[in-house]
């Protein structure tokens, strides 16, 4: 029988709208919990730390009392299951509940892990509510629709709170080792109406040799993919007078008096999304170029900086001699948006990335070469996979219909880019939750994901129910014709 569809959605946006005060107190308590994930293996028990441990725990008990089934995947993420099936075929849903730290509490103005609700009740504050707790809790919304609806799919619908996106996507190698892989899969980390390819991307740690000189500290951003507003470095045996000399002149750069020497401390140009990085620095990019401008290194601390003051502006890799703009979704990116001191020595992250068609054996092997022949050591490297999809495949097509359809917006385009667990999982699709003309509050100086006075759009989040149970319904069609 013909669905009708207008039908559905009136009756999912009436159950919604029923629901939303239970949504939002289950937004909220996932975001108290602060769930940066920490790599550690030799603790079955906690392998990405005991705050994600406890998200997952939080995850369960949420999913059990709306009456779905739960699987726990030796803690390194665990799933809700809607269904049946016989074969356990499913349909796969991918959210992360890990998240990056919330760095400088002094630029958010609600606190970071105190979910707070605006008086009109449309957006939701905290570190998560964007990124991606507030998804994974949409996507058991629509699970728990289909539930209480007594709408029953062919295929089993599996939920995967995933505990390891933020920091190298080590829980989805152990998720398909544990269990069978849906047929396919939506990760809702991204825009509709899909996202066709996402970027290849490489993570580093370089290391600098044990510093000589007078290079006390230094700090900047809030993670490897989270720049910072501010950088800083402390140096000793400098008088003050002699800093502010050695930097006079310098944009967006102070300095101060303190205990063990004196604090440079540099701002970032205003950076928004979409504008050329050209002639603009990160907060890493003034540290290392004032560092090394300013003569007041001692010791090895000169060579380490005017090699960090060449490399950090390199924001398409064209000193490091990678730059590309293969297509769909060139040109290649570089990103160092963090850097720290830790015994001794200096840690620089470059995050960089590639476009999915581009020559990766090419450019792993210019990369390694780079860093080898610099004054760092490359102590760690994280790879992770592009993706691409071709816009005729039918899985595209019909999650373009299906998006388009259920909200009401005929002429939205598919995205190029991202960086999701749609690369981890076979025939995987990022796929919202991100509805077209979002709101910003801030603009994108603050407010987005990453950033501080993170939020979600609590009305369009519930709009999000409505696209995927009609995706949900659609896709089990369509798997069960194949």
């Amino acid at each position: 029988m013909e669905m009708d569809w207008n039908k559905l959605y009136a009756d999912v946006d009436k159950w919604a709208a029923e629901h939303r005060d239970e949504f939002v107190k289950d937004i909220s308590d996932a975001c108290r919990i602060r769930s940066v994930s920490v790599k550690d293996f030799s603790n079955p028990d906690e392998p990405f730390g005991k705050a994600c441990r406890e998200m997952l725990e939080r995850c369960f008990e949420m999913s059990r009392r709306y009456g779905f089934e739960t699987r726990n995947y030796d803690n390194f993420c665990g799933s809700a299951v809607y269904g049946d099936n016989p074969d356990n075929d499913s349909i796969g849903i991918f959210s992360h509940m890990d998240i990056v730290p919330e760095g400088d509490l002094a630029l958010w103005t609600n606190p970071p892990f105190e979910p707070t609700l605006s008086e009109d009740g449309k957006y939701l504050f905290a570190r998560g509510t964007a990124d991606n707790k507030s998804c994974g809790i949409m996507a058991l919304y629509a699970m728990r629709y289909l539930k209480e609806a007594g709408i029953k799919l062919k295929h089993n619908v599996m939920l995967v709170y995933g505990m390891s996106e933020e920091i190298g996507m080590y829980d989805m190698p152990e998720f398909l080792k544990r269990e069978k892989c849906p047929k396919v899969s939506l990760v809702p980390d991204a825009k509709y109406p899909v996202t066709l390819a996402e970027k290849g991307i490489t993570k580093a740690t370089l290391r600098s040799p044990k510093m000589t000189g007078n290079l006390v500290d230094l700090w900047s951003g809030i993670a490897v993919n989270a720049g910072s507003p501010l950088g800083w470095a402390i140096l000793s045996d400098v008088k003050l007078d002699d800093a502010k000399k050695a930097v006079e002149g310098m944009e967006k750069v102070s300095v101060e008096e303190v205990e063990n020497g004196v604090k440079i401390t540099v701002e970032r140009d205003k950076i928004e999304r979409g504008m050329s990085m050209a002639g603009k620095l990160t907060a890493v990019a003034r540290l290392c170029k004032t560092l090394a401008a300013s003569g007041l290194l001692t010791g090895n601390g000169q060579e380490v900086f005017d090699f960090l003051a060449n490399v950090s502006d390199d924001y398409q890799g064209k000193k490091i001699g990678i730059y590309t703009e293969a297509g769909p979704n060139g040109p290649l990116r570089c990103s160092f948006n963090m850097m720290r001191m830790e015994d001794g020595c200096v840690l620089f992250y470059p995050d960089i990335r590639y476009p999915s068609l581009a020559d990766k054996e090419f450019l792993l092997k210019t990369m390694e070469e780079y860093w080898n022949n610099s004054p760092m050591e490359r102590i760690a490297f994280d790879h992770l996979e592009p993706y691409y999809y071709d816009i005729d495949n039918p899985f595209v097509q019909k999650l373009m219909e299906c998006s388009r359809e259920a909200l009401g917006m005929p002429e939205i385009q598919p995205l190029i880019d991202g960086g999701t667990y749609a690369r981890k999982i076979p025939n995987a699709f990022a796929y919202g939750a991100t509805v077209p003309g979002r709101v910003r509050l801030w603009g994108f100086s603050k407010g987005g994901a990453h950033s501080p006075d993170e939020y979600c759009d609590i009305p369009n989040l519930l709009l999000n129910i409505r696209v995927f149970v009609r995706t949900l319904i659609d896709l089990d069609n369509m798997l069960s014709e194949m």
